[in-house]
C-alpha cells in the first residue's frame, strides 16, 4: 500500500529515465548539446570562459619564415610574419588574410601553422582572394578541431571576442561590441594591394582590439560561434577600438568557391567613383577614374553618373559594387548613364577581376 502511494512520483522520474535513454541512444550528441546549453547559460553571467574554451582550441598562429637546412622546420630567425588563423574544416583546411600568406614569387618562405597544444604543422595555400583579403591553407592533419560557424546575422551592440596571435605573443583575447555592420568599399578600381576602400567584404565593425598579429584570428560570439576573420584595424593616432573583420557568411563562400573551383570568379567593371560627389536628390554613381585595361574604357567616360545597371536603380556605390561583384566574367550588363545631361544607354562585358597579385 505504502508503495501505490509513490507511484505518482517514481511514474513520471521512470518514463523520463526511459525516454532519455532512449533519446541518447538514438541521438548521442543530444546529451552533449544539452549539457553545452546548461553549462553555457550559466558560466555567461559570470564571464567568457565558455566561448573561449569552446573556440580558442580552434584558433592556431601562423608563421612565414625559411625552412631550417633540413626542411623540417622554420628558421625561427628568418621569420617575416606571425598572424593568426582559423580551423574551418575537419579536412585540415584553415582560414586566414590574404596579406598574411607569402606570394607566388617568394618560393624561399614557407607556412606553418602552429596549434593551441603547440604541434606544428607545414601549411599550403589552397586558393586565395584579394578582395576580401582571403586565403584557404591545408594542412596534412585530420585532428585539428573545427570552430562552429554563428548561423544567426551579427547584430549592432553584440558582445564579441577576439582571439588571435597578437605582436607574436601567444594566443590572446580581448573583447568588445559590434560597431557597426555592412563596412563596404568599391572593389572596381586597382589590382594593387587590397584597402578597406576596395574590398568587397561587407565587413564587421568592432572595438574588440584588433593589433598586429591578429590578422586571420577569429571574431566569436558569447557561445565561442564564428562571427567573422579578423582583417585590419583602421590606422591612425586617433582611431583606436576601430577594427574590421569579414562576415563569416563570406567567409564561407569564398572558401566553398576557392574549394570547387580553386579561385573566386568576380565580374571587373574597371572604374572607380567620386567619393566627394553629391547628386542631391537624385540617385547614381559618378565616375570620376576609369582603368585603361578594363572593359569600361572606351564605353564610359570620367563624369558620366550611372543610373541604373540592368534595370536596377544604382542608390549608391555599394549597389554597384554588389552588381558588378556579383555578376561573372563574361556577362554583359545593361548600363544607363547620365552624359552631359543626356541619358545613354551602354552595354557592357565585364572582365574577370584580377584578385591576385601578377
Amino acid at each position: 500500500m505504502k508503495f501505490k502511494k509513490y507511484l505518482p512520483v517514481i511514474l513520471p522520474i521512470a518514463a523520463g529515465i526511459v525516454i532519455g535513454a532512449a533519446i541518447l541512444a538514438v541521438k548521442p550528441n543530444t546529451g552533449k548539446r544539452l549539457g553545452d546549453l546548461i553549462y553555457s547559460s550559466h558560466l555567461l553571467s559570470e564571464g567568457y570562459s565558455y566561448a573561449v574554451s569552446k573556440a580558442a582550441p580552434s584558433v592556431v598562429n601562423i608563421y612565414v619564415a625559411n625552412m631550417n637546412k633540413d626542411y623540417t622546420k622554420p628558421d625561427k630567425n628568418s621569420i617575416t610574419t606571425s598572424a593568426s588563423g582559423v580551423v574551418i574544416d575537419r579536412q585540415g583546411l584553415i582560414i586566414t588574410n590574404y596579406h598574411v600568406v607569402p606570394y607566388g614569387n617568394e618560393p624561399n618562405k614557407a607556412i606553418w601553422v602552429q596549434t593551441r597544444d603547440g604541434k606544428l604543422l607545414n601549411a599550403l595555400v589552397a586558393g586565395s582572394d584579394r578582395r576580401t583579403d582571403l586565403a584557404i591553407l591545408v594542412v596534412n592533419d585530420t585532428t585539428l578541431t573545427p570552430i562552429s560557424i554563428c548561423e544567426t546575422e551579427p547584430k549592432v551592440g553584440d558582445i564579441v571576442l577576439a582571439i588571435g596571435n597578437p605582436n607574436n605573443l601567444g594566443q590572446t583575447v580581448t573583447h568588445g561590441i559590434i560597431s557597426a555592420t555592412s563596412r563596404s568599399g568599391s572593389g572596381l578600381l586597382t589590382k594593387d594591394q587590397m584597402n578597406i576602400r576596395q574590398g568587397v567584404q561587407d565587413l564587421i565593425q568592432t572595438d574588440a582590439p584588433i593589433n598586429a598579429g591578429n590578422s586571420g584570428g577569429a571574431l566569436v560570439n558569447t557561445k565561442g560561434q564564428l562571427l567573422g576573420i579578423n582583417t585590419a584595424s583602421f590606422s591612425g593616432a586617433s582611431s583606436y577600438g576601430i577594427g574590421f573583420s569579414v562576415p563569416v557568411k563570406l567567409v564561407e563562400y569564398v572558401k566553398n568557391e576557392i574549394i570547387q573551383h580553386g579561385r573566386v570568379a568576380r565580374g571587373y567593371l574597371g572604374i572607380a567613383d567620386d567619393e566627394n560627389f553629391v547628386l542631391g536628390g537624385s540617385s547614381g554613381v559618378k565616375i570620376d577614374y576609369i582603368d585603361p585595361q578594363g572593359p569600361a574604357f572606351g564605353v564610359l567616360k570620367v563624369g558620366d553618373i550611372i543610373k541604373s545597371v540592368n534595370g536596377v536603380t544604382i542608390s549608391d556605390v555599394k549597389v554597384l559594387i554588389d552588381m558588378v561583384s556579383q555578376s561573372k566574367p563574361g556577362r554583359t550588363l545593361e548600363f544607363t548613364i547620365e552624359r552631359d545631361d543626356v541619358i545613354k544607354v551602354l552595354n557592357i562585358t565585364l572582365a574577370e577581376d584580377k584578385t591576385s597579385v601578377e
